[in-house]
């Protein structure tokens, strides 16, 4: 018997970060692996994009509610990023991890296809996300979620940290 090893070079791990408490976890599992492998960690966080309530349309100017969704969608990506300057830089940099922090708004797009999107054009070698851990009942309402469709349609290994 013979044993062919294939050796996994990773470069770049992207970690979708959204604020909660299960993206910190995966935070510091990503740390382990980027300090493993010398690896750039880039952080991703999507501004989800917000609908409009049909009464809204309806009842309003079409115009002024675009530039307030986009303004809102603005100030919530600068206090993101002013977030993670604040709390995830200082870690990094104590770890001596070189990283990428990024905050992306796009209408067109749901959050994983923003997350797979990114992960394609940088080229990116290993995704760690976090997941909610759920109860029997709330994983049949989650089958839409996030890190499913992430580990379902990314070309790359997926690592999901609970």
């Amino acid at each position: 018997m013979f044993r062919v090893e294939e050796t996994l070079m990773i470069n770049k791990i992207l970690l979708p970060h959204d604020g909660t408490e299960s993206s910190d976890k995966a935070l510091e599992k990503s740390i382990d692996f980027a300090k493993s492998f010398n690896a750039e960690l880039y952080i991703l966080h999507v501004i989800e994009h917000i609908p409009i309530p049909p009464s809204l349309i309806l009842s309003n100017d079409r115009q002024w509610i675009s530039q307030t969704r986009r303004s809102i969608a603005k100030k919530l990506k600068e206090g993101w990023i002013k977030m993670a300057k604040e709390k995830i830089n200082p870690i990094l940099e104590k770890e001596n991890i070189k990283f990428n922090i990024t905050a992306l708004t796009d209408e067109q797009h749901t959050v994983s296809e923003q997350i797979l999107k990114f992960a394609s054009e940088n080229k990116i070698d290993l995704i760690i996300v976090g997941s909610q851990r759920l109860n029997k009942i709330s994983k049949i309402k989650a089958l839409g979620s996030v890190s499913r469709k992430i580990s379902e349609n990314a070309d790359c290994p997926v690592t999901i940290i609970h």
